[in-house]
């Protein structure tokens, strides 16, 4: 059997302490790479209370009326749809004033007016005719 010399030895120790120096290291990047990318994952902005109170919630807007600017009933908020790109629709019930049935079409909400003096949900520029000849929204969920 043949001893290992001092030098062999002395490498053996220099490649155990650079292999471990090497996963340490590693270790630490990823683990700041890691709490750095979960960082930027989530972006939550904190919402004042009052904020939120001069909001709707959707339960409340759903079957109310929807007026245009001529004060002129044209349908009623049925559903409301929120896009995976982060927009939202409003699905109108056009031409049945109950708001569960109709011609349903889906409008983007930010054309409505919500803070009308007369109370109502308006949708500036629109009639009946012309929503009715919208494509008929379908749901497929």
């Amino acid at each position: 059997m043949v001893a290992a010399s001092d030098s062999d030895r002395g490498s053996m120790n220099r490649s155990r302490f650079s292999f471990l120096s090497a996963v340490v290291l590693t270790t630490v990047i990823l683990s700041l790479r890691i709490d750095h990318a979960a960082a930027q994952e989530v972006g939550l902005t904190p919402m004042e209370a009052t904020e939120l109170a001069r909001g709707y919630r959707a339960e409340t807007l759903k079957l109310k009326p929807v007026v245009n600017e001529k004060n002129e009933t044209i349908g009623r908020i049925n559903d409301f749809i929120f896009g995976k790109d982060g927009n939202i629709y409003a699905v109108l019930a056009v031409g049945d004033f109950t708001g569960l049935s109709g011609h349903l079409v889906a409008i983007p909400f930010r054309s409505l007016k919500l803070d009308d003096p007369s109370s109502y949900i308006v949708l500036p520029g629109a009639t009946r005719a012309a929503l009715e000849k919208l494509p008929v929204y379908v749901n497929n969920r």
